[in-house]
Parts: C-alpha cells; sequence; structure tokens
C-alpha cells in the first residue's frame, strides 16, 4: 500500500489563521493612535500580503515575521480655552485663543489663593500728638504706645494705613512736619503699606515728599499715592499675597492751593494722582492687564468732619466700581462713613460686587468731639478660585477710639479697639467716651452695612 507524499508549506487551515491574523493586525493598528495618543502604528500590508501567497515552498511565518513600524510624534496644537479675569462675583465668557499652547500635559494649571486684608483709617499726627510724643529729659520722640494696642488687630498678610503728615529730618517739626519716629510707630504696629497722598502733600515742595517716601521705605514699608518721578508713578503697586496677585491704587481729591503751585512749578503732576474717573479706569485696566486679580482703590476725598458721603464721592466710587474695581478704601473725611455694596456695571457687559468703605475714621488725631475718636480697621479675607473670580469670605471690622489720658500733667495719645475691655488705668469717664464712640461708628456705618463686629 503506497503512503502518500507529505505536503510542504503552508496548510489551509494556517493560511486562515494568517489572515485572522492580518485583520486583527490591521484593526489594531487603527485602534492604537487612538488609545497611545502620541503613538502612531503602521503596518505595511503589501509585505504581509506577499508573504502570505500559497506557494509550495512557502516558509511558515509567526507573528514576529509581520512587519510593524512604530514611530512617535507630537500632538498637533488645539486652541485653547482660557477664562479672562473676573472681578467681583461674576464670570465673563471664555475667550478662545487662536494661538497654539504648549500641550496641555505639560501647561502650569490655574492655582487659585487666599489672602487676608487690613485697612485702618488716616494717621494725622497733629501738634498735640506729635508733643504727647516728645520726652524732655531725653529730647527724644517716641512713639511706640501709640498705636500697640491696635497691633494685634492688624496681624494679616497686609495692612494699610494712611498718613497726612510729612517727614523731614532737617527741617522744624510742626502739625504737617513730624519726626521720623512716627514712621517707626507704623511700622513696629505691624503697618506694610503706607498711603501718602493727601491735600497738603506737596505743601514742601518735591523734596518734602521724596523725603516721607524715602522715611517710610526705610523703616520696611511700601509707599502709595505719592511718587519720586514718572517711573515710579508708571510702576504697579502689586503684591503676591496667598498665590492672589492684588493691585493697590491711591488717589487724592483735592490739593491745597500750595501744593498745586508746587506741582505746576515742577510739572510734576504725575507725583500725586488726582481723584479723577478716566485716569482710576485707566490705571485699573492696566493693572488687570498686568496680571491683577484683585483691585483695591484707595481714596483721601470727601468733607472733613462730615459722616456722610459728598455727591462727588458717590458718583467717583460708582465710576471705579464700573472700571472694576474690588475695594473701595476711603479716608480724609475724619470721621466714619458708610460701607455699602456697590454693583459694578463693566464695559464688557458684566456686573461685579464692589465693597465701599466710604472712610474709615481717623487712628490717631487731637480731635476730642465723638466723631472725631471714632475709627474702624476693616478686615477682610478674600478668595480667588482658578477661574478668577473673587469672594469675600470674611468682611468684618474692629471700632476704635482714641485713648487721651493725662500724667505728671502731660497728655499721652492711644488708639485702641472700642468693642473690648477697657485697658489698665482707663478711668470711668473715658470708659463711657469709648462706648459712645463705638456706638457712632456703629451708626455711620449705615443700617445696610455689610460688615459684623469682629469677635476675638
Amino acid at each position: 500500500m503506497s503512503r502518500k507524499r507529505k505536503r510542504r508549506g503552508i496548510s489551509l487551515g494556517t493560511v486562515v489563521m494568517l489572515v485572522l491574523t492580518l485583520v486583527v493586525a490591521v484593526g489594531l493598528g487603527r485602534m492604537l493612535p487612538r488609545l497611545m495618543g502620541d503613538t502612531v502604528v503602521a503596518i505595511d500590508t503589501g509585505r504581509v500580503l506577499e508573504a502570505l501567497t500559497l506557494t509550495d515552498g512557502l516558509p511558515e511565518l509567526s507573528l514576529s515575521d509581520i512587519p510593524i513600524a512604530i514611530n512617535t510624534r507630537q500632538p498637533q496644537a488645539q486652541p485653547q480655552t482660557t477664562m479672562a479675569p473676573v472681578s467681583g462675583a461674576a464670570a465673563t465668557a471664555p475667550v478662545i485663543s487662536s494661538a497654539a499652547p504648549a500641550p496641555t500635559a505639560t501647561s502650569e494649571p490655574v492655582q487659585g489663593g487666599s489672602f487676608t486684608l487690613t485697612l485702618g483709617g488716616s494717621v494725622c499726627v497733629d501738634e498735640a500728638v506729635r508733643q504727647s510724643g516728645y520726652y524732655s529729659d531725653s529730647r527724644k520722640y517716641d512713639y511706640a504706645e501709640v498705636l500697640s494696642l491696635l497691633s494685634g488687630e492688624m496681624q494679616s498678610d497686609l495692612t494699610l494705613l494712611s498718613l497726612e503728615n510729612l517727614v523731614m529730618p532737617e527741617k522744624k517739626v510742626s502739625s504737617l512736619i513730624v519726626p521720623t519716629e512716627v514712621m517707626t510707630m507704623l511700622a513696629s504696629a505691624g503697618v506694610d503699606m503706607v498711603a501718602l497722598g493727601f491735600p497738603k502733600a506737596v505743601d514742601q515742595g518735591l523734596d518734602g515728599l521724596a523725603s516721607t517716601i524715602a522715611a517710610a521705605k526705610s523703616a520696611g514699608m511700601k509707599t502709595l499715592g505719592a511718587y519720586t518721578d514718572q517711573a515710579d508713578a508708571g510702576e504697579a503697586r502689586m503684591l503676591t499675597l496667598g498665590r492672589v496677585r492684588v493691585a493697590f491704587l491711591h488717589y487724592t481729591e483735592k490739593v491745597s492751593s500750595k501744593g498745586q503751585k508746587a506741582l505746576k512749578k515742577a510739572d510734576a503732576a504725575f507725583v500725586l494722582p488726582l481723584a479723577e474717573p478716566e485716569a482710576i479706569a485707566a490705571d485699573i485696566a492696566r493693572v488687570r492687564q498686568a496680571g491683577a486679580q484683585v483691585v483695591v482703590v484707595s481714596l483721601n476725598w470727601g468733607t472733613e468732619g462730615k459722616s456722610a458721603p459728598t455727591k462727588a464721592q458717590t458718583e467717583l466710587a460708582q465710576k471705579i466700581a464700573d472700571a472694576g474695581a474690588d475695594i473701595i478704601m476711603g479716608t480724609g473725611s475724619r470721621v466714619v462713613q458708610p460701607t455699602v455694596w456697590l454693583e459694578g456695571h463693566r464695559a464688557d457687559g458684566s456686573a461685579g460686587q464692589t465693597l465701599c468703605a466710604y472712610s474709615l475714621g481717623a487712628l490717631i488725631n487731637e480731635s476730642r468731639k465723638n466723631a472725631g475718636v471714632a475709627a474702624m480697621l476693616l478686615q477682610l479675607k478674600i478668595s480667588v478660585d482658578g477661574a478668577g473670580r473673587v469672594t469675600f469670605d470674611e468682611a468684618a471690622y474692629t471700632p476704635t477710639y482714641i485713648w487721651r489720658y493725662r500724667v505728671d500733667g502731660k497728655y499721652y495719645y492711644r488708639a485702641i479697639a472700642s468693642d473690648q475691655p477697657n485697658p489698665f488705668g482707663m478711668g470711668e469717664e473715658q470708659a463711657e467716651a469709648k462706648t459712645r464712640a463705638m456706638g457712632t461708628t456703629q451708626k455711620y456705618l449705615g443700617e445696610t452695612c455689610p460688615l459684623v463686629l469682629r469677635t476675638k
């Protein structure tokens, strides 16, 4: 019985398996790019088909013999959606950028953050206050205790006060020109930034203002609202607090006639920015463009002794809110004025809330009138999310009182919190005046005031 010769080559079953393998490989070649993102799988089907030609003597193939080429590439850049900075509570529409950004995987994520801010009223070292800090035995000035009882209330990421005096060591002291130790007083109490724009800021010419700026910086504080040259005036006061970019601006509503002459003579209007709506709006737009997420606008304005804002104040405040400021803080009236929310109507059609404290009063001055001895610290905690939305997590205040007492025929001044226990040595009459001052502050803040009394 004859035996059949064994056929060499590929059996029908093997061919079927190889065809199936090819189909699977082609399918994988199409699916893998979607799964692997930056990997391309290319299969040379021509070579595979050549290998599958059914002829005698065709070598048997394994999957490792099928030619598969693997190469990598960078993904194509896609338009990226970014959120424009948002002021207040409202968000603007997404802005589509046509520029090709870096791959998303390597882009830095947008970070939010939060910070605390303390804003205080004017420090006015009038004649009586200045004399209280002079010690004849040493022939030196010392104001270390004047704000020391408020230092605990001014602990925050940044504390900003306004000074209505000049520091000129080579000049004779007066109710306007005060000793350098006043700057030490502010710095030791925890003040980080001092606004120097007020009506008499250039009554001693540009040299007097430059000397005051230098004294503040020597004490370790940043300055605001008064500048030594054009470049200094054009430099935005922008700080990063708790991962949030915060810009500070300051303007003066009125300049004394003497100051106006000094500015005109030096042709240096930039030295003391005036509270003009167009200029303020342009500055807000400039700092926003530079990356500011929160904008604080400080103003020296209003009428001294008036507890209600003037029509000019309210109109300007609304324009500042419309321009996109988040906070407006006022000084200059030396008495407390209302604090309110303003609804800002932005040029792009969006809306946002602006916290406006028309006047925080005077933390220190020589007045003994009930309204003159009452002031406040505005204490805020603010958060900004990844889309740029601003949230006021805390909007609180601490009412203050200017305590004046007499020892051995000499008067001393201390700024204290009027809602806290009486300090050691305070007499009954002063304790009653302190209570009245607290009531005055709360009355002048207004019934619709959004602030809450801060508790220890």
